[in-house]
């Protein structure tokens, strides 16, 4: 090799690799101070990138995992009122059963009622007063079914649905399909925000009676047709069952022999042999004049609907053959709605993401004594009749305290589940995200070592590089 003194070729690479050593030992001291295989953007973009989204999906998940906790916390304080609730609707009962004995007398009874009212009234108390964080829990918390027949009109009383539950159901329209009029089968779907349709069908065969030609619920039973998948319960009710309605179906094919039929404080005539939309029509004209107001309408099947709003409506005459309308025939439904309301509270955020699948709806009716679960207005213990009214009315009580008791620790046992599975899969997504970004110790320091001692020689060599120019000075001696 020719020793020339105007450039040093072997001190430049000398210094080449001392500088690219230098690189790489500062690199493997970084990684070994910060025990991160990835630093910066530069390190990995790919990983990067992947790793970033994993950490925001982790911290998300753990804050998941403490909104479930909390929606416990906030379950068992509401059903920790209810149990009292609970406890004071049985007490009631046994008030009740006491009054409607025949060895007091209503003076004797008076007592009794004091308790009586005393109880109703902490119900209503409890209710209000139990809150979380400022949320009244008991007085209806959650999404809720619209309750206007116009609105949701599976529960327009004509349908043969008295009451629909609802438990973790999301907010939108439900659409029920009953098409077959002897298939027995009843289909409901919601179509959700994002686009996606859910749907259940259940088969009601099992429950229903055959009656001539059409099947129909059994006279005074009633039938919960169980929709799971949805997180929705409809009650069908077969002919007399639902005491509560205030709607009536006419038989007849026309005014029969004629007569007068009694509407609030107004007598509507009716024609021997009359046509039925004329009947109808002189019918709605007097209820929607009332107040409530109510209506009558003639349905596509060639029978009056009538909603008496609660409104006297006497047909002495029994010119049209009159029946309660809301009783369940297969293919009733077909068409109707439940439409289920959203609510600023009674959602849990259990997942990490902007989806329905992870959240969960947490809902609880009216539990006030006044409220539409419970229904205690106008009970009364002060004379032998309506204590022995009250009996079957508290019955009804504490079956709906405890159903809801029971919705609410189905929800706690299942935010149980969800936060096990949400704990399993953070483990295994923090370990897919260190996989990428954690830096491997012992790969590092034997990198460490190896760039340490290539770095000291290529110091030397350059040393040494930087003396060779010094032998072409023994050529000029």
């Amino acid at each position: 090799m020719p020793i020339r003194i105007g450039n040093n070729i072997a001190a430049l690479n000398a210094g080449r690799h001392l500088n690219r050593n230098s690189a790489d030992l500062t690199k493997r001291i970084e990684r070994l101070s910060s025990g991160l295989r990835i630093n910066r953007g530069a390190d990995d973009p790919a990983g990067l990138s992947v790793s970033e989204g994993m950490r925001s999906e982790i911290l998300a998940m753990r804050q998941a995992v403490s909104n479930a906790e909390q929606g416990v916390s906030l379950i068992q304080l509401a059903e920790g009122s209810l149990n009292e609730v609970s406890s004071m609707l049985r007490r009631m009962r046994v008030l009740s059963v006491q009054s409607a004995n025949s060895t007091i007398n209503d003076s004797n009874r008076e007592g009794v009622a004091a308790e009586f009212n005393q109880l109703s009234a902490e119900i209503d108390r409890i209710a209000l007063s139990t809150t979380y964080n400022d949320q009244v829990l008991l007085t209806g918390f959650g999404n809720s079914v619209s309750q206007s027949g116009t609105v949701s009109t599976a529960i327009n009383g004509f349908s043969g649905a008295s009451e629909v539950g609802i438990s973790g159901a999301v907010p939108g329209t439900y659409i029920f399909t009953d098409t077959g009029t002897d298939d027995n089968q009843i289909t409901l779907e919601v179509a959700l925000p994002d686009g996606t349709r859910l749907e259940q069908s259940v088969d009601v065969g099992a429950t229903l009676d055959r009656d001539g030609t059409i099947n129909l619920v059994a006279t005074g039973t009633t039938f919960i047709a169980n929709f799971d998948r949805l997180g929705v319960q409809v009650t069908l009710v077969g002919p007399g069952a639902d005491t509560d309605s205030t709607t009536l179906r006419s038989l007849a094919a026309n005014g029969g022999t004629g007569g007068n039929i009694i509407v609030g404080d107004q007598a509507v005539t009716v024609a021997a042999g009359e046509a039925l939309g004329t009947i109808a029509t002189n019918l709605n004209t007097v209820l929607t004049s009332l107040t409530p107001p109510g209506s009558a309408v003639l349905n596509t099947a060639g029978q009056i609907e009538i909603e008496t709003a609660g409104n006297t409506f006497t047909d002495d005459s029994n010119a049209l053959s009159l029946t309660g309308a809301n009783t369940y025939v297969d293919g009733r439904l077909d068409g109707k709605v439940i439409v289920i309301e959203a609510a600023e509270g009674g959602t849990l955020q259990v997942g990490p993401n902007d989806e329905s699948s992870n959240r969960i709806a947490v809902n609880i009716g009216d539990m006030r004594a006044s409220g539409s679960e419970l229904n205690l207005n106008g009970l009364s213990v002060s004379n032998l009749e309506s204590s022995r009214a009250a009996i079957s009315r508290l019955d009804t009580a504490i079956l709906a305290v405890t159903r809801q008791r029971g919705e609410l620790g189905a929800v706690q046992n299942r935010l149980q589940f969800t936060t096990a599975n949400l704990a399993n899969a953070i483990e295994n997504l923090q370990a897919a995200e260190s996989a990428i970004r954690d830096a491997d110790m012992a790969e590092e320091i034997s990198q460490f070592t190896r760039d340490q001692i290539l770095t000291q020689a290529a110091t030397a060599m350059v040393a040494q590089a930087n003396t060779l120019p010094q032998s072409a000075l023994q050529l000029l001696q």
